[in-house]
């Protein structure tokens, strides 16, 4: 009976051991790139979408994406990811999100923009700048539209 007892708890220790091990491979960089391929895929179904990001961060998201191509330059990207500010030089048909509100409610070329708060991610778009960049999201995305700030 003892002998069942400890292989039971040795395998509950396994279960437990690797349970925090799995949890930790999910960074938040890891959340970010699932973020951004699912946005990327459901704007732009069945193409490959070169994706430009401001920062080194971001273009290291980008990186590590399976589903779209990094840009080296934000003249030549369909997607741009910016927190700060939206470059000069940029292709007219481009679509822009960022990953800061404050960008979002302040620039209205941002048609969205995946964020966290209290420790985890939000996502964010406005239905009227959407419309205007011809930009139509899946359903699994409705939650995440807004009609206004």
């Amino acid at each position: 009976m003892s002998f069942k007892k400890s292989l039971l708890f040795c395998q509950c220790l396994l279960i437990a051991t690797l349970t925090s091990v799995l949890s930790a491979e999910i960074t938040k960089s890891s959340i970010e790139t699932q973020i951004i391929d699912k946005i990327t895929v459901s704007m732009f179904p069945n193409q490959k979408v070169t994706v430009w990001g401001e920062t080194a961060y971001h273009k290291n998201i980008i990186q590590k994406s399976t589903q779209i191509l990094p840009a080296d330059y934000s003249t030549n990207a369909t997607l741009l990811i910016v927190s700060k500010k939206i470059p000069e030089n940029i292709a007219s048909n481009a679509v822009i999100i960022s990953t800061e509100y404050s960008l979002l409610a302040k620039d209205p070329r941002i048609v969205g923009a995946f964020f966290w708060q209290k420790g985890r991610p939000n996502i964010l778009f406005i239905r009227k700048r959407m419309q205007n960049a011809n930009i139509v999201l899946g359903h699994e995305f409705d939650k995440y539209i807004e009609d206004e700030l």
